[in-house]
């Protein structure tokens, strides 16, 4: 069962396959054009350097993760200063000279709006099937009316043992409704040896932009 302890043991014991040290491609090729300033949103953001891309393109980046040791490592391995604020159950982390922040605790302890843009590249593939409605609805009020989405998806079959969790082209259409927008798509199994070997025909990578 997927819970908050499931996450917090998975970085305590170092498990955490699905972090990137390098940028995602995907989200420098499709990122969309939006104004400096924009305040963008990463829900479930680990310690992913995508945060301090964006934060360097001159966004007002605000990124929501469960585990502090994803926090402590994400501002150590970039060598930022921060300052740490306790607001009700949250920890806002605020780095210096820098628009970031990562606010540290349970995304659906987070309420804060008016956020013009979301970057989702490993949110939605963490979360169970029967929560991710709530996930989904959850992050649309945390959006402007204009606000888009750049989401990032998996899809296979065979062992469906996760996460991160298979969410199908169907699931994100009923999910995200008319505004979704499929961008483009790589199956993993040609290209990365550690999908290999799972009884699979597909393990492919998605990436969506969703204007909500």
């Amino acid at each position: 069962m997927v819970t908050n302890e499931f996450w917090l043991e998975r970085w305590q014991m170092g498990r955490i396959g699905f972090h990137r040290d390098e940028v995602n491609p995907w989200l420098i090729q499709y990122w969309p054009q939006i104004g400096r300033g924009a305040k963008v949103l990463v829900p479930l953001c680990g310690k992913s350097a995508d945060l301090l891309w964006l934060a360097n393109q001159g966004y007002d980046v605000t990124g929501v993760e469960l585990s502090p040791m994803a926090v402590v490592e994400f501002f150590g391995d970039n060598d930022l200063t921060y300052q740490t604020e306790q607001v009700g159950s949250l920890k806002i982390h605020t780095a210096h000279g820098l628009a970031l922040r990562i606010v540290e605790g349970d995304y659906f302890d987070f309420h804060e709006t008016g956020f013009d843009a979301c970057y989702d590249r490993a949110a939605l593939v963490a979360i169970p099937e029967d929560k991710r409605e709530q996930y989904v609805l959850h992050t649309k009020q945390r959006l402007t009316p204009e606000a888009t989405l750049l989401l990032i998806t998996l899809s296979y079959d065979g062992d469906q043992a996760g996460p991160p969790f298979s969410v199908l082209d169907f699931e994100v259409n009923e999910l995200w409704g008319d505004w979704i927008r499929k961008l483009a798509s790589e199956d993993l199994l040609q290209l990365d040896e550690r999908y290999q070997g799972h009884d699979r025909t597909f393990y492919e990578e998605s990436v969506w932009r969703i204007t909500a």
